[in-house]
């Protein structure tokens, strides 16, 4: 684990286990997570804002004082956390805080991501079945499901889950066939 994951962990495990423990509703930990995720994909969708907040040499009070004049309404909360980036120099690290942080969220939910690889659309009677049989597989009460087409597999699936993969499609049978002889 490099420095940068080590000290984004930090931030996000210690911001969630600080709404966790002093809120006395989970809505909260939910409100947070929005928030990062706006702050995530102002400052990637930006080239400009992205530039500026990944350079050193402007000041991080600039930087916060952009955030804020973007987002007026932040809650206290985020406010206050935004300042102790400011003070470390890592208001730059707020996209991968947020990344880290959406990971905590969906365990405290015990949501589990699981991508699916088609080489056409599911029908839904299919995606239907897909998704009990993966809740049962994982032991998640939801499973969100990352669907997308390849039409080079030309038929079946390939799941992702985690760091494994089931590779089910034609294609893959094609080239173990051809591979044999």
């Amino acid at each position: 684990m490099s420095l940068n994951s080590k000290i984004v962990s930090t931030y996000s495990k210690s911001i969630f286990q600080t709404i966790k423990a002093s809120s006395s509703t989970t809505t909260d930990v939910f409100i947070i997570g929005e928030e990062l995720s706006l702050l995530r994909s102002t400052l990637t969708t930006s080239k400009k804002l992205k530039a500026f907040f990944d350079n050193p040499t402007y000041a991080e009070n600039q930087k916060l004082e952009v955030l804020s004049s973007i987002f007026p309404g932040l809650t206290v909360t985020m406010k206050s956390f935004l300042k102790v980036l400011k003070e470390r120099n890592h208001l730059n690290l707020i996209p991968q805080i947020s990344d880290s942080y959406t990971d905590l969220l969906l365990e405290f939910k015990n949501t589990t991501v699981v991508k699916v690889i088609t080489a056409s659309t599911l029908q839904e009677s299919y995606g239907k079945q897909l998704l009990e049989t993966l809740k049962k597989i994982t032991n998640a009460k939801e499973v969100l499901l990352e669907v997308s087409y390849d039409p080079r597999l030309l038929g079946g699936v390939i799941i992702e889950y985690k760091s494994s993969a089931i590779d089910a499609s034609i294609l893959k049978e094609f080239s173990l066939f051809f591979n044999e002889g």
